[in-house]
């Protein structure tokens, strides 16, 4: 079914799954959707922390981002521009990763943590925010390539950035495990934000790293492109079969959209 915003140019239809994988005992990803405000979000918890911490903090995320994104909504009916929609969109983020903060974590210690990448689409442009390792994709219509829209903040990405390991190696690498920024950080957070233009047949995806760690851009291109004709829904089951095929060592979570006209 086409979905329609008050804030968004186009139409638009999207899909949203979550997979255990094959490897682990319990599921720590959330999905976020909104699709009244136009909003979709990942979330990743971080694996490690006592008493099963990402899980809680991602299943906060999940219940406190809707609330917050009402809120951003209605801010934004006052000067509905990409710009300040990126600016709010950064403020919420932030807040939401200090409060998390708050509730129990120091410099020293982190009891709760998680992954944050999400996408909002205002106007014609998708306004996209992240802190963590979970990423946000752009596949421009006619196009064959998929494009990495978000950073990863791990310490993996700081050694390609020094030219240590290079960005296939990784992949693998024990340093991506190493998150530097994360909803749950000392405060105050600083969220990514990237605002792209896109247009009618343009396709969005948010995932873990349940995801692209085990499917490689080349296949998550073809798997996403536009001769397929696969329902929203479907593309994201193939995508996490494709990762379960390929081993399926995490969670896998996926968010899907494709701009219409």
């Amino acid at each position: 079914m086409k979905i329609h915003t008050p804030l968004f140019k186009y139409g638009f239809h999207a899909a949203a799954r979550v997979d255990i994988g094959h490897k682990r005992s319990s599921n720590q990803d959330e999905v976020i959707t909104c699709p009244e405000y136009g909003f979709f979000a990942i979330s990743d918890g971080m694996g490690g922390l006592v008493n099963g911490g990402g899980g809680v903090t991602s299943d906060i995320i999940k219940q406190v981002l809707p609330l917050m994104m009402r809120q951003a909504a209605s801010m934004l009916e006052k000067e509905p521009t990409p710009e300040y929609a990126a600016e709010i969109l950064e403020q919420q983020i932030r807040i939401l990763s200090d409060n998390i903060y708050d509730m129990g974590n120091d410099e020293h210690h982190t009891f709760f943590g998680a992954t944050v990448s999400g996408v909002w689409l205002i106007d014609c442009h998708a306004i996209f925010v992240n802190l963590g390792d979970s990423r946000g994709y752009l596949l421009p219509y006619c196009k064959q390539n998929i494009q990495q829209v978000t950073n990863d903040h791990n310490l993996a990405a700081i050694l390609v950035d020094m030219g240590e390991i290079s960005k296939d190696e990784a992949q693998n690498h024990s340093s991506s495990s190493i998150l530097l920024q994360y909803a749950g950080m000392p405060a105050p957070a600083k969220p990514d934000v990237f605002i792209r233009q896109v247009k009618p047949g343009d396709r969005l995806l948010l995932c873990s790293d349940g995801l692209y760690g085990m499917v490689s851009q080349t296949r998550l291109s073809r798997l996403m492109h536009p001769v397929t004709r696969r329902n929203p829904d479907n593309v994201c089951r193939n995508l996490i079969d494709e990762a379960n095929a390929n081993g399926g060592r995490d969670n896998i979570s996926t968010v899907y959209l494709k701009i219409l006209k």
